[in-house]
């Protein structure tokens, strides 16, 4: 089986070994990063003690093996699986003899960490958190945190493009909540559905045709037509916004329903009829008021849960079809394993739809089960047999994922790494609004005279993340602008981190002045190991040799400087990004 590349949909990408990177970046004070041909910044590599990566029963290289005769089917149909996922596959997977190797502790570890908790750990979490735990233990651990909702909630927020320089900043911060009980699994995937597609904080950032569109693709996973635009607006037509008062948003406005829309004559402009006969709309309290103010316009906070339940069919209707719950699942399956494994494997899909169905719509329950799958838990580290084009890699479901840390979380994991404060982006709010008492609750950093510290955010800025969403949309950049950025943020980071960080642990440099071959070593393999939690692979040892014996010989080369390049190659490297 071949490793495919770490950037998915790049093209092959070219490395280099962490020891010819630390030969070539030796004692150069972080005056020039080195880059492969794509621009891609130096790899690690990956670790097996041989410098071929091991699974969890010790062997290398490839999952191929087993029976390769007889009919995929018949040969699962005599397993047994406590996970849909795996039932499903096995005909794509052990059914044509590939058993992928598990991934080891470490590895998986890491993988958890960000995709849950939003950062890479360091070792001593490691050895805190995930050395003992089974898979199963670790995954509800993680998913019983605040983080887990933190980084779902992140997810509907690039959704929704929620921005309070558009929308009421209290309407967004009880959407966000709304989906942090989704994931927290006290209210349905439908019942959210309902309740959001009518939600202030969704009315507040659209109107017109483009409700429709972006219901859409929160929803059902996909571009709404013109033709279901024109025809799906009069669900919402009943809906508008006033300017209103806030002492923390000067720009706020509130969600109103103008009962007057849909009043005759005008009755049809909330009529819809391509999701049956629908009219949605409210009697007039005053028939024949026009007044604005007054009582025929109700602000939403004011409407009686039963003219909240006329209003939220629109969530219903959603709710109801077929593509609902597939596209949750896409979006689940995309998220923790960075292809699309509903396309590629149909039979998972459908198994986690009818899992979904099953449960009533818990998400948590879709979430945990691809979380335990052998998708996910296969390993990504092993040999590539040899180095074939991209029409002949073997496809990704028979590894583990290979996927790229957003700008966030690779940032507050170094940032960590470094020893300093890790408080990063509000998905909520890309851009703190404020009004004649100040700015309104938000999560970020507070400098002296109250305003928002955006340094972090504006640093993930520039690898696409903490998107603004307005001008800027969320994406993984590669490539030599990403790479020349990643360099200047890791060398102010490894520069400025002290003795204790745990980038430098236990002391990593005893003696500045001891250069000898042992302390220099030493402190690659403590640099290296406290990110990675493993040790240097021995497959760099000469290329890390040969950077200790050019630092020997440069009289202004000192072993706290040789550290700092280890840490800038570290936090900088594919393996530390990729995961």
């Amino acid at each position: 089986m071949r490793r495919v590349s770490p950037i998915a949909g790049h093209g092959p990408a070219k490395f280099v070994s962490f020891g010819l990177a630390l030969t070539l970046a030796a004692c150069q004070r972080g005056d020039t990063a080195h880059h492969g041909d794509d621009g891609a910044e130096t790899s690690m590599g990956t670790a097996g003690s041989d410098g071929a990566p091991t699974g969890d029963d010790g062997t290398t290289g490839g999952a191929e093996g087993g029976d390769e005769t007889g009919d995929p089917v018949e040969i699962c149909s005599t397993m047994q699986f406590e996970n849909v996922i795996d039932e499903a596959a096995c005909p794509q997977i052990q059914g044509i003899g590939v058993e992928p190797p598990l991934a080891d502790g470490v590895e998986l570890c890491r993988r958890l960490y960000i995709d849950l908790l939003g950062e890479s750990p360091t070792a001593v979490e490691y050895e805190q958190n995930c050395k003992y735990p089974t898979t199963a233990a670790l995954v509800d651990d993680f998913m019983a945190r605040p983080e887990y909702l933190r980084t779902s909630g992140r997810v509907w927020a690039d959704l929704f493009q929620m921005n309070s320089a558009v929308t009421h900043y209290a309407y967004i911060a009880e959407l966000d909540a709304k989906a942090a009980e989704l994931h927290a699994g006290t209210i349905t995937l439908g019942q959210f559905a309902e309740l959001a597609a009518t939600h202030p904080g969704f009315l507040g950032r659209w109107d017109g045709n483009d409700l429709v569109a972006f219901a859409f693709r929160a929803f059902l996973g996909r571009e709404a037509t013109p033709a279901e635009r024109l025809a799906l607006e009069p669900m919402w037509h009943i809906w508008e916004e006033r300017p209103v008062a806030d002492p923390n948003q000067s720009n706020a406005k509130n969600v109103f329903v103008d009962t007057r829309n849909c009043a005759a004559p005008n009755e049809s402009a909330c009529h819809s009829d391509f999701w049956g006969d629908q009219t949605i709309s409210i009697p007039e309290p005053m028939p024949g008021d026009v007044s604005d103010p007054g009582p025929n316009v109700i602000d939403q906070a004011a409407l009686t849960p039963a003219q909240r339940a006329t209003l939220a069919k629109p969530g219903q209707l959603i709710a109801q079809q077929a593509a609902f719950y597939e596209s949750y699942v896409d979006r689940a399956l995309m998220r923790y394993l960075g292809y699309d494994a509903g396309t590629a494997l149909p039979l998972v899909r459908q198994a986690l739809v009818d899992l979904l169905d099953e449960n009533g719509g818990n998400v948590r329950v879709v979430d945990r089960e691809i979380l335990t799958s052998l998708l996910y838990t296969a390993t990504n580290r092993y040999e590539e047999a040899d180095s074939p084009d991209d029409e002949n890699w073997d496809p990704p479901y028979l590894h583990g994922p290979v996927k790229q840390m957003d700008a966030e979380d690779w940032l507050r994991s170094a940032y960590k790494l470094a020893g300093a404060p890790t408080a990063g982006c509000d998905h909520r709010y890309p851009e703190v609004q404020s009004g004649p008492a100040g700015f309104h609750p938000h999560t970020y950093p507070t400098m002296p005279n109250g305003a928002p510290d955006y340094t972090l955010r504006d640093k993930a800025q520039l690898l696409g993340g903490c998107p603004d969403r307005v001008a800027q949309f969320r994406e993984s950049r590669t490539g030599l602008i990403a790479a020349l950025t990643q360099a200047t943020l890791t060398a102010e980071l490894c520069e400025m981190a002290s003795n204790t960080a745990p980038i430098y642990p236990l002391a990593v440099v005893d003696d500045p002045n001891d250069k000898s071959e042992e302390a220099l070593w030493e402190a690659v393999d403590q640099v290296y190991s406290a990110a990675l939690i493993r040790p240097v692979m021995d497959g760099a040892s000469e290329g890390v040799d040969e950077g200790i014996s050019l630092c020997r010989d440069d009289l202004a080369c000192t072993p706290t400087e040789f550290a700092v390049q280890a840490c800038r190659l570290v936090l900088k490297s594919a393996d530390f990004i990729y995961y």
